[in-house]
């Protein structure tokens, strides 16, 4: 949301080389791998800039990224092909029944500042405050089940849930809600955290930024567990990855993601002193539709928009083929995912559905943010359409752009929006999916404002399901609900890729969303 794919500060589209800048460099291997005075350098493309490094309030993987590297958790994902946990701030962390889970933190651990060590009370606050009305959490659904945090000890407690919640080890503690923040440094600062983390545990902290050219990360001297390779990451916001990969190209970044289309470029040893990562995505792009715009309300006109868009000749298009369609929000392999679609693509039904409506001569404009392979696609869309009678402008925006043009809080611009396409990322749980299309989302992550209070509960009620099969299937019927507003075309999940000098050895969730900066190294 991430969490969602979506922004509230202005991506820098295009980025000339020099401006990303070295202070010195030494090649290796072609490539060249940093190095400031006092050590080495990795130069990292991130989507964006930060825009909240709060767990709570966090945008989406632009600040998670950064956020792994700075806090700790009482567990953490790691690194490789396969999703799975591991202890971080936690030295035990038992799950003993349903509703409880026993933990006890490793002593030592400081924050940055002088607040001190990390205790059980920055734990209970960490995870308690998800449930403050007045904070309003973005991601308050990963703490849903949670009553209360009981300190037994210095370093020890217990985390007591009103009910059972399947997510809690795949999607709550080992993400960035899982992550744990200085209670006397939030709490002097008035309970919430904005661009400067106040406090951080992990084994780097946040050097410098200058907003909208490069936030340096370097060591905590504070940390206690294992040392990182890299003295400084330098995080440079790249929105457009043609650009990065022309960063990349040149020696001013040592780890970038690519398109999807320009992975056969780097495959096959095409480029022998670059090392390509290629991971599938948890992640979902579609189309989707703003009901309450007037030219949107009549369900038959939304239906006639999904059964005119041929989804396979649109990845075509846009991929090589190299990016299967979607038949839903939830990517596979996650239980849930969909194999097919209810409504298929059938021109000549979408056009009797608008002759039924009574719509003829029908303008619409799609909105998409900085991303060159989605701009492919919205033309073939565009073609598409057109076969039907639909007049279709497509509108790439600044991504910052794009997302006040869907929500409630940057104004009306909502009120004009009419079709989008959007890309969120998820973590390795379903309910991390479904929870931003709930009738509380409206004008906030859920920009295609269906509502249906009978589907928020079935999707809270998703979450609660232990039985792998029956969760599977409820989330299926989510999806399926989803479609027949009419305000969803899925189109892909996606692949993650990234690429860096044979000299530095990567290391990434297993979606590939985020470098895991703990374990990258270097030769």
């Amino acid at each position: 949301m991430t969490g969602p794919s979506m922004n509230r500060r202005e991506i820098l589209k295009a980025m000339s080389v020099a401006a990303v800048g070295l202070s010195c460099s030494m090649v290796m291997g072609g490539r060249q791998l940093a190095f400031a005075a006092e050590g080495k350098v990795l130069k990292v493309q991130n989507d964006q800039d930060i825009t909240n490094l709060d767990p709570a309030l966090r945008g989406g993987w632009y600040d998670e990224m950064v956020m792994f590297a700075t806090y700790a958790g009482l567990c953490q994902y790691k690194a490789g092909d396969t999703w799975g946990w591991q202890l971080d701030a936690a030295k035990t962390l038992e799950q003993v029944d349903p509703l409880t889970v026993r933990f006890e933190l490793k002593p030592g651990l400081l924050w940055t500042g002088d607040f001190g060590e990390m205790t059980a009370e920055d734990v209970k606050y960490s995870f308690e405050r998800f449930l403050d009305p007045k904070l309003a959490a973005v991601y308050a659904t990963d703490w849903d089940a949670l009553d209360h945090v009981e300190v037994t000890g210095k370093y020890t407690g217990v985390i007591h849930l009103k009910h059972a919640f399947a997510p809690l080890f795949t999607s709550t503690l080992p993400h960035a809600s899982g992550l744990i923040v200085c209670k006397k440094a939030v709490s002097a600062a008035g309970g919430k955290i904005a661009t400067d983390p106040l406090a951080t545990s992990g084994p780097y902290r946040i050097g410098n930024w200058q907003p909208r050219e490069r936030l340096t990360l370097v060591r905590n001297e504070k940390w206690q567990g294992a040392k990182p390779y890299f003295d400084e990451i330098q995080l440079v916001p790249i929105g457009d990855l043609n650009t990065a990969e022309i960063a990349f190209e040149a020696g001013d970044l040592n780890m970038t993601k690519i398109n999807v289309s320009a992975i056969a470029k780097f495959q096959d040893n095409a480029q022998p002193d670059t090392t390509l990562t290629v991971r599938p995505a948890l992640a979902y792009t579609w189309l989707g539709m703003n009901v309450e715009h007037p030219k949107l309300k009549d369900v038959r006109v939304r239906r006639a928009i999904q059964q005119a868009i041929d989804v396979p000749g649109v990845l075509d298009a846009a991929f090589g083929g190299a990016v299967k369609p979607a038949f839903g929000l939830v990517p596979p392999p996650l239980p849930g995912a969909r194999s097919a679609n209810r409504y298929a693509y059938d021109p000549a039904a979408a056009k009797k559905l608008l002759a039924d409506a009574g719509v003829g001569n029908l303008q619409l404009r799609l909105d998409f943010g900085t991303n060159t392979d989605i701009a492919t696609a919205a033309q073939v869309i565009q073609a598409q359409l057109a076969q039907i009678g639909i007049t279709l402008q497509v509108n790439q925006m600044d991504s910052a752009a794009f997302v006040a043009a869907g929500q409630n809080a940057e104004g009306d611009a909502w009120k004009d929006s009419q079709l989008r396409i959007t890309t969120f990322t998820t973590a390795p749980d379903a309910s991390w999916v479904t929870a931003w299309f709930t009738c509380d989302q409206v004008g906030v992550w859920n920009t295609q404002r269906t509502c249906d209070k009978q589907w928020d509960q079935a999707n809270a009620a998703a979450a609660l399901e232990l039985d792998p099969a029956k969760r599977a299937a409820q989330y299926i019927k989510l999806q399926d609900e989803l479609e027949e507003t009419g305000a969803y075309v899925f189109l892909y999940h996606g692949t993650n890729a990234w690429i860096t000098p044979n000299t530095v050895h990567g290391a990434w969730t297993p979606d590939g969303q985020w470098p895991l900066f703990r374990d990258v190294t270097g030769a």
